[in-house]
């Protein structure tokens, strides 16, 4: 096959997967951006930039691109995390959890 051969694949619901199309993993959720496509004798397969692994497009799903959130499928530095909970015990200042342990009635 030649490398330059564009190659039509389709994920589990039968919509499009081309270079650049953001897909999810169905089995462990992970999320990336498709970086290549390849065919052989056991089907397509799609690279994901997220882990840099190759998966079947049958066990992909594409889904819509979305704004990262400060959270939400934001990668942190270790100095980064800690900032984000230093400013959060700050926010907090002096509350301290409440002590429900009687309330919580156990086995």
């Amino acid at each position: 096959m030649d490398d330059s051969e564009i190659i039509e694949a389709n994920d589990m619901n039968g919509t499009v997967i081309e270079i650049g199309t953001r897909v999810k993993y169905i089995n462990t959720d992970t999320v990336g951006v498709v970086t290549d496509i390849k065919r052989d004798s056991d089907g397509d397969w799609a690279l994901v930039d997220k882990t840099d692994l190759y998966y079947n497009v049958k066990a992909l799903e594409v889904t819509d691109p979305v704004e990262k959130t400060e959270i939400h499928e934001h990668e942190m530095t270790v100095t980064d995390a800690a900032q984000y909970l230093r400013k959060r015990s700050e926010a907090l200042g002096s509350q301290k959890p409440e002590d429900i342990s009687q309330v919580t009635g156990g086995g």
